[in-house]
């Protein structure tokens, strides 16, 4: 019999975490919807509630055209005017 460890034995090679911004207030703030079921309201809920608590500039959301492909160029290009992007799925 074999018996599989599905814990990983190399670690991958490590990389910075993006600079974070110094206040959510007067930001961009961007979504990734996947297209997976119920995404959109998902992305709906959050907007409500963000509005509540800071002052965004403007929100911006890219739709996916599966859950599996990536993001176009186009698209990334649309995020790229972000301070920063919450990607979102549903289910």
């Amino acid at each position: 019999m074999r018996v599989f460890s599905p814990v990983v034995s190399r670690r991958g090679k490590s990389f910075p975490i993006a600079a974070r911004e110094r206040s959510l207030d007067g930001q961009i703030w961007g979504f990734v919807d996947t297209s997976k079921v119920n995404a959109d309201r998902f992305i709906e809920k959050l907007q409500a509630a963000i509005k509540k608590l800071h002052r965004p500039k403007d929100f911006v959301v890219v739709r996916k055209e599966a859950p599996g492909f990536p993001l176009a160029p186009e698209q990334i290009g649309v995020l790229e005017k972000c301070g920063f992007v919450v990607f979102c799925f549903g289910d």
